[in-house]
């Protein structure tokens, strides 16, 4: 009797140890996206991160075409929201980071992309995230030049006004994207 409880005993215990070993493994769900216009990227952001998913990272291929992945993410009680910015212009992206900041949304750093434009030249391309329930708000400063000497004045200087930097991308200028924190109104 001693044995066949010890037996069974080590029975529910390796099954309990694999059932951990199983789960520790179980392969995250990944979704990939992928366009050449940035229009139906913002499209297909939406409908995705309404299913729970939340964006990890973005690149541009070799042509025009950008892609993110994505992964599902259990934990939120609501849905993360998206913006997509695009722009050739500098000052444009600023003034629409910022924008967006106000609304409670946050740039992803890793998806700061330098993207041919279907038009000709490149357009930079990031996506800003809204968390459910957001605590904090953003406020961006854009530094965009050719010169490096330049190019550490004024980070140097946007670092004294409490910025701090949290991407750059080169399309034959450099640009650095710094971002300061503060509490929402």
């Amino acid at each position: 009797m001693k044995k066949q409880s010890f037996t069974l005993t080590i029975f529910i215990l390796a099954m309990v140890v694999s059932g951990l070993a199983q789960d520790s493994e179980a392969p995250l769900d990944y979704k990939l996206l992928a366009t050449t216009k940035t229009s139906t990227m913002q499209k297909e952001l939406n409908e995705t991160s309404v299913l729970g998913y939340r964006v990890l990272a973005g690149a541009p291929t070799s042509g025009s075409e950008m892609v993110l992945f994505l992964s599902l993410d259990g934990t939120a009680s609501e849905p993360y929201k998206y913006k997509l910015l695009a722009t050739s212009r500098t000052g444009t992206m600023q003034k629409e980071l910022n924008e967006s900041a106000v609304l409670g949304y946050r740039l992803i750093p890793s998806t700061i992309i330098a993207k041919k434009s279907l038009f000709g030249g490149e357009e930079i391309v990031v996506i800003m995230e809204l968390v459910p329930n957001a605590t904090k708000q953003y406020e961006y400063r854009l530094l965009a030049t050719n010169r490096t000497r330049t190019l550490q004045k004024e980070a140097r200087q946007a670092k004294d006004d409490g910025f701090v930097i949290v991407g750059m991308v080169s399309r034959g200028e450099h640009m650095v994207i710094m971002e300061r924190e503060s509490d929402l109104p």
